[in-house]
């Protein structure tokens, strides 16, 4: 009698730690509060976005429009301005996944240009999804024909991997001339990357 109580007992203790331990769903994780309205593993989708950080949501910051010139600097320089803009770490309210960056407007990509030889040596691949469908570029030849996609898949090498990232893409504008079409609307302002003016953005 004593082992037969003494393995209710345990039984009653498995079944009181898988209680306690038991999932409850994603609806109440921060995962499903990063991901800008759609849940990760059920519940219902919403189109508010409703990460907290320090200052408060994501609705209370107001974002601003840039326009930086791609015949300034060279790509590489204008990639990284351009991801710490996006990102919105010249903010003194950045905060990692909270998608607090501004908008980028960049005029002039068909004169962007690379420094030294990498315009030769840099080759661009990709494959056709067919046999022996391997395709090459030269970095040279892929400014010539499509500019726009060379500065946008640079931006894109410097920010993470995640939906955060397709988020703060969206808000990159790339223009092959000097005229764009946001002076009326929304008033960027113009960026001289020549001067380094980023430090001092607030």
């Amino acid at each position: 009698m004593a082992k037969a109580s003494a393995k209710t007992t345990s039984a009653e203790k498995k079944t009181t730690s898988t209680k306690t331990t038991r999932f409850l769903g994603w609806q109440n994780t921060p995962i499903q509060q990063a991901t800008f309205g759609r849940t990760t593993k059920g519940g219902s989708r919403n189109t508010k976005f409703s990460v907290k950080h320090s200052t408060g949501s994501v609705q209370s910051v107001e974002p601003k429009w840039y326009v930086l010139d791609a015949s300034e600097i060279a790509i590489g320089r204008l990639a990284s301005t351009i991801a710490t803009l996006l990102s919105g770490k010249h903010r003194s309210t950045y905060t990692p996944g909270a998608g607090s960056g501004d908008f980028v407007a960049v005029i002039n990509a068909d004169k962007a240009f690379f420094t030294s030889d990498k315009a030769d040596k840099k080759i661009y691949y990709w494959h056709t999804h067919y046999m022996g469908g391997l395709k090459s570029e030269s970095a040279r030849h892929a400014l010539e024909r499509r500019p726009d996609e060379v500065i946008w898949e640079a931006v894109q090498g410097m920010l993470p991997k995640n939906k955060l990232s397709r988020y703060q893409l969206a808000h990159l504008k790339i223009y092959k001339g000097k005229d764009h079409p946001h002076a009326a609307a929304q008033k960027p302002v113009a960026l001289s990357l020549k001067k380094n003016l980023l430090k001092n953005l607030i």
